[in-house]
């Protein structure tokens, strides 16, 4: 059945479109941005009595260094797991500007709190540090899982476009972040000034982004495409007896399409960022390997993949949503996995198989381009599986399960570290 809401495409204003972009980047933008700081988190979590020479040799490493990227990484998606499922469950009892505004305004308390914590020398209480951290971490997450599960609710009430804007979005993200990074790294002149201005950086985004949905939510496009969900929905409840029951026929016709985009996300975060943030370059040792080599090739080579993947169904829709094509190709992303985990690393235990930097970059790109077209496209199809005003509820059930796959994949991440090495001290 056509959707109605297409009548709304040719008229679409532009600034929408760049709304949703920006929705999509914030609803990521504090993930990227804390993955992304590796190098200031080791350096708070440094082995202190090796003075400046704490990050020769991961062997170094004390275990707070080695522990954290994989404990944030679990603690994320446990807490955006738990609260995109309660964001499907309240997505008909909490009105959708509490849901957006009030979550973006949490996620930017607690970037501001991160910002200010640049300030405080951290080296006599590390563990406190490492445990307030994690706390931010599972506050951000409750706000970002808000965030995501309403926004692809949101989306999926509007023109296909305004769906492939809030992917492409999330994408940008982490582009945005690297680049950030990279940039405070050559202004900022040693990791903690560097962090400052990277997270400086995030704050004001958060504010921009509040202000950009601010916008939406007066235009006279928004009411008009909510106008018509809402005349649906009441239409729609003469036939439904109960949310529960909604939720069921919602969940039938959407949670293979759910299956697939999650576990996308699953094999990604396996090895991404809790096992690449080992990789080491094979060239000799300069600035670039030691400093730039992180930031630039995981994390912005990465990124940049996700992007394009994300982009590339605006071009080609292959497989369609019709029968197992797209699932399979999701399926196959796992031989990633191996195949990554046999670059060059220091103090590795994993054999090591393709001892060139080219080999990393390549593999590195294929597995973030497949990632963000194998979301996308399982992102864009399922709104035609449902009917219109099933679209905001469908959109919640989808993070739910995108949710509960990604704490899989991080669950399994400490796994895939310890195959990987390296060993740690104290």
């Amino acid at each position: 059945m056509k959707n109605k809401l297409s009548l709304f495409t040719a008229r679409r204003p532009f600034p929408v479109l760049v709304v949703f972009y920006a929705i999509g980047l914030a609803s990521l933008l504090p993930w990227n941005f804390f993955i992304t700081a590796d190098g200031y988190w080791q350096y708070k979590l440094r082995n202190v009595s090796l003075g400046d020479d704490w990050n020769v040799g991961k062997a170094n490493y004390t275990t707070l260094q080695i522990t954290f990227t994989s404990t944030m990484v679990i603690i994320s998606n446990v807490f955006c797991t738990v609260f995109l499922v309660v964001s499907s469950a309240i997505v008909n009892r909490v009105s959708e500007w509490m849901r957006h505004a009030g979550s973006l305004a949490v996620s930017l308390a607690a970037m501001i709190v991160v910002t200010v914590m640049t300030f405080i020398n951290t080296d006599s209480w590390q563990l406190g540090f490492y445990i307030v951290t994690m706390i931010i971490v599972a506050l951000l997450n409750m706000a970002v899982a808000v965030v995501q599960a309403s926004s692809y609710g949101l989306a999926g009430m509007f023109p296909e476009s305004c769906m492939s804007g809030l992917v492409s979005g999330q994408a940008i993200s982490g582009i945005f972040s690297s680049v950030a990074m990279i940039v405070s790294l050559l202004v900022g002149g040693n990791d903690v000034i560097s962090a400052l201005i990277f997270f400086l950086v995030a704050d004001v985004t958060l504010v921009l982004t509040i202000a950009g949905y601010i916008y939406l939510t007066k235009t006279k496009y928004y009411a008009e495409v909510k106008s018509a969900v809402v005349k649906g929905e009441v239409d729609k409840k003469q036939s439904i007896g109960n949310d529960w029951e909604s939720y069921r026929t919602v969940l039938k016709k959407v949670w293979l399409m759910g299956l697939t985009c999650g576990g996308t996300l699953l094999f990604t975060l396996m090895i991404y960022p809790a096992v690449l943030v080992y990789v080491t370059s094979t060239l000799p040792d300069s600035r670039w390997t030691e400093v730039f080599f992180q930031p630039t090739i995981t994390f912005l080579v990465f990124n940049i993949g996700d992007w394009l993947g994300r982009e590339a169904p605006r071009l080609v829709k292959w497989p369609g949503p019709d029968g197992w094509g797209l699932h399979i190709v999701g399926a196959t992303r796992v031989i990633f996995i191996p195949l990554l985990m046999l670059c060059h690393g220091d103090n590795k235990t994993f054999p090591t198989l393709f001892d060139n930097d080219g080999y990393y970059v390549a593999l590195l790109f294929l597995f973030a381009f497949t990632n963000g077209y194998v979301m996308t496209l399982a992102l864009i199809y399922y709104p035609g599986l449902v009917l219109e005003e099933e679209t905001e509820l469908a959109g919640t059930i989808m993070g739910a399960i995108l949710g509960i796959e990604m704490v899989i994949g991080s669950l399994l991440s400490p796994a895939f570290v310890m195959l990987w090495g390296p060993t740690g001290t104290d």
